[in-house]
């Protein structure tokens, strides 16, 4: 099972990542940019630009941001047409001067005295790390940055005055056109029978609960999003655990724009391993394909992301 503490210093999924980043070379950091002074255009010619001027490497427009952002202006930073190490920056600015960028390039990983949370993005290990360690208040000016790797690729979100919250409803709502395949594909075979269009995301949870002991693995994993399934198949083992009763749900909090439901219930008998007989579970739902699934579950949630 896995477990994501209310903080969690992400230190072996940081680390994975760091062993796939690419390293700048003091050749290429010394490469010319296209673009070196920032250009003020629309949103849809920045993006646009970026993709003409790069192709193959991952673009990842929004299709989220915070209301106070002014999204009909954007700021091209940085455009750097090297090919051994190809680089852009768009920003956006909201009108209290608040800023928030979305980039490709080497970027600094997770180091000591940062904290950070382990999540996924477009298919992809990821981390939301605040620089420097865990803000005193949310409107404390600290760099926040959630950072993940596609094939070769460093991407970044960054902001010191958005919060981390912010961050990763940005990230997790990015475009994913182009997002790498999940490590470990499935396809749905019951499509619908645990996350039905239309349901409220507790609808999911109980139905997920109410197929726990059934041996239908099938329906179990249309409980769960295709981007866990990638990183971790082995949720099919659910249905395979005794029957479980007595489902107790607490009222759902919001993260990144996604929905948090706390979940308690007894199975029939002690399963054993990691289970206790009395079961409780937090589980991270997100939309997929219009239908509520599950993008996470732990065994103990954070608050808030300041």
């Amino acid at each position: 099972m896995r477990v994501l503490w209310r903080l969690v210093v992400a230190v072996a999924l940081v680390a994975a990542c760091a062993r796939a980043s690419p390293l700048a070379s003091p050749a290429a950091s010394a490469t010319a940019t296209a673009s070196s002074q920032p250009r003020v255009m629309t949103e849809a010619q920045a993006w646009a630009e970026v993709r003409s001027s790069l192709p193959g490497v991952p673009i990842v427009p929004p299709t989220w941001l915070p209301p106070s952002v002014d999204r009909s202006r954007a700021e091209l930073r940085q455009l750097a047409l090297a090919p051994s190490e190809p680089r852009y920056v768009i920003a956006y600015v909201a009108p209290d001067g608040a800023e928030l960028s979305i980039g490709l390039g080497p970027t600094p990983d997770w180091r000591p005295g940062d904290s950070a949370i382990g999540t996924r993005v477009r298919n992809s290990n990821a981390a939301l790390i605040y620089v420097g360690g865990w803000p005193a208040t949310p409107g404390a000016h600290v760099l926040r940055r959630a950072r993940w790797v596609e094939g070769n690729y460093v991407l970044r979100i960054e902001s010191e005055r958005f919060t981390g919250d912010d961050l990763l409803r940005v990230a997790w709502s990015l475009d994913r056109t182009g997002a790498p395949a999940p490590k470990t594909p499935y396809t749905r075979v019951k499509p619908g029978v645990c996350a039905a269009r239309g349901a409220a995301p507790e609808d999911t949870v109980r139905r997920l609960i109410a197929f726990v002991g059934s041996g239908d693995r099938d329906a179990v994993l249309d409980c769960f999003s295709l981007e866990l399934l990638g990183e971790s198949p082995g949720y099919y083992g659910w249905a395979d655990l005794p029957l479980a009763s007595d489902l107790k749900l607490e009222p759902s909090q919001g993260t990144g724009g996604r929905v948090v439901i706390g979940a308690g219930w007894q199975f029939a008998s002690n399963p054993g391993g990691a289970w206790a007989q009395h079961a409780h579970h937090f589980f991270l739902l997100g939309l997929e394909d219009g239908s509520w699934r599950v993008y996470e579950t732990a065994t103990a949630w954070y608050t808030s992301l300041p």
